[in-house]
């Protein structure tokens, strides 16, 4: 069964910008806890998917992330997978007074066995950290507007 997250931040950036920004793989990172990316894939400019890596619960995990839907200033959702867990991330763009709220999901289920065996941590590990990966999320946008 899926474990889901919800986290919202603003930033002062405007949707052009949050979604120019969403289009850097290490922006992704900070939301999903990844410690790295690599084999950054684009299309027309545009994030297409990325290796990562990234340790939970003291284990290193490795995974590739796709994207899977792409609504230019208004919406990005990327599907996270690796040998133990599978899931995804959205981020929602929506537009305020004072500039843009970032309404993201992450939802997550194991994968296999062993992601049978280690979900609990991942999950709790997740949890403990989300709502703060969200607000980092947000300032990094903000930064580098």
């Amino acid at each position: 069964m899926p474990t889901s997250f919800q986290h919202r931040a603003s930033t002062p950036a405007s949707p052009e910008v949050v979604w120019e920004r969403l289009q850097d793989p290490d922006v992704w990172a900070s939301v999903a806890g990844a410690d790295e990316t690599s084999d950054h894939s684009f299309e027309d400019g545009d994030l297409r998917s990325f290796r990562f890596s990234a340790s939970v619960g003291g284990v290193r995990y490795s995974g590739l992330a796709r994207v899977t839907e792409a609504r230019p200033h208004r919406a990005m959702t990327l599907s996270v997978d690796t040998n133990e867990v599978k899931g995804g991330i959205q981020v929602a763009i929506v537009p305020s007074g004072q500039g843009t709220v970032l309404d993201v999901v992450m939802t997550m289920r194991p994968n296999g066995i062993v992601g049978s065996m280690v979900f609990g941590v991942v999950a709790s590990a997740v949890k403990s950290s989300f709502a703060g990966s969200v607000e980092r999320l947000a300032a990094s946008i903000a930064a580098g507007q």
